[in-house]
């Protein structure tokens, strides 16, 4: 069987397609994965440092709950016994 241009350019895009296949799996997808894993790492961080930042605020306005919640129950005794 005589082979022409067209079976040996199949045969080189294939070879060729399994070539980067193979560089791919091996060489790109680890370097991917390691960008990624700093990504996350950062994104990690920032998600931390937001969570500490809204705890400490949730904090500081429960605590202004609480001395707002106080003035009043004072307030109120105040006013009940002066009624009295």
């Amino acid at each position: 069987m005589k082979r022409n241009g067209l079976d040996i350019t199949v045969l080189i895009l294939g070879i060729a397609c399994i070539g980067l296949m193979t560089v791919n799996r091996y060489i790109f997808r680890p370097v991917w994965k390691s960008e990624i894993r700093t990504e996350l790492r950062e994104v990690k961080s920032e998600l931390k440092e937001s969570g500490k930042e809204r705890k400490q605020a949730l904090k500081k306005s429960h605590n202004e709950v609480k001395a707002e919640m106080q003035e009043a129950k004072t307030e109120l005794k105040e006013t009940l016994s002066l009624s009295y």
